[in-house]
């Protein structure tokens, strides 16, 4: 009888065990821009290995079209985005935590091809991917840049839109265009083309990538991993992928 309990007390014990663990495995939804996809990866996997309670699920894909989702009332924790724009919009409608949102990385954009060219001018006449201005901050630059450059009206019939920017890195390297306007860092993805050109400045409105905690997500697991993102750590490792801090 008193063995019969034994194994019932710790079968009981076995299964409390169980259940705690699974009810203390904490998920983390976090909207990422296309571009931020290899460094955010490793982020992930750093915090996740430190964190043995935490998973963090990347939803990757171009800024505009992330911020859309989460109007449209998809479950998200945090968003990252290659645009101050998109997180101000998601701010003003009441969706960023006041407290948890943050300007921090800097990128440059550029010219992916396979022949060197001195100008925005060089590209009529050729076919050219761009993202999709509305949805795709990289598009919504490359259209400024090149209305700014006085050539938009004259690239119509050669431009092909990209759902993001790494699917617009991706129709030059498989030959499908000559040439795609993309982010320096995402030149790292390239096996076939590179970078021809780099698009002056003041073309165009800063690149700069903004984040922050989706409103009412701020519980400890989601602020610990938004302050994680601008740890030294996380500094070194947007550096290594070619970011520069916007600080």
């Amino acid at each position: 009888m008193k063995k019969m309990l034994l194994f019932i007390l710790v079968g009981i014990l076995s299964l409390s065990s169980l259940t705690f663990s699974k009810e203390e495995k904490v998920e983390i939804t976090v909207s990422a821009a296309a571009s931020l996809k290899e460094v955010m990866e490793e982020l992930s996997e750093k915090f996740q290995n430190e964190n043995k309670n935490v998973k963090i699920n990347l939803n990757l894909g171009g800024s505009g079209a992330l911020k859309n989702q989460i109007l449209a009332g998809a479950p998200v924790d945090l968003v990252f985005f290659a645009s101050q724009k998109d997180l101000k919009d998601l701010d003003n409608k009441g969706f960023i935590e006041k407290e948890y949102q943050k300007d921090i990385l800097k990128n440059r954009l550029v010219v992916a091809g396979r022949i060197t060219i001195d100008s925005l001018d060089k590209l009529v006449g050729n076919s050219v991917a761009i993202g999709i201005p509305e949805t795709v901050p990289a598009g919504k630059y490359s259209k400024e840049a090149f209305i700014n450059a006085g050539i938009w009206e004259k690239l119509q019939d050669d431009i092909v839109y990209a759902k993001d920017v790494r699917s617009a890195a991706q129709y030059v390297d498989l030959y499908e265009v000559d040439y795609s306007l993309i982010y320096k860092t995402d030149a790292r993805v390239l096996k076939n083309s590179e970078i021809v050109y780099t698009v002056p400045e003041n073309l165009h409105a800063p690149v700069v990538y903004s984040y922050g905690i989706i409103k009412d997500r701020a519980n400890e697991n989601v602020v610990e991993f938004y302050n994680f993102l601008n740890s030294n750590t996380a500094k070194k490792l947007y550096e290594k992928y070619g970011f520069e801090m916007a600080e």
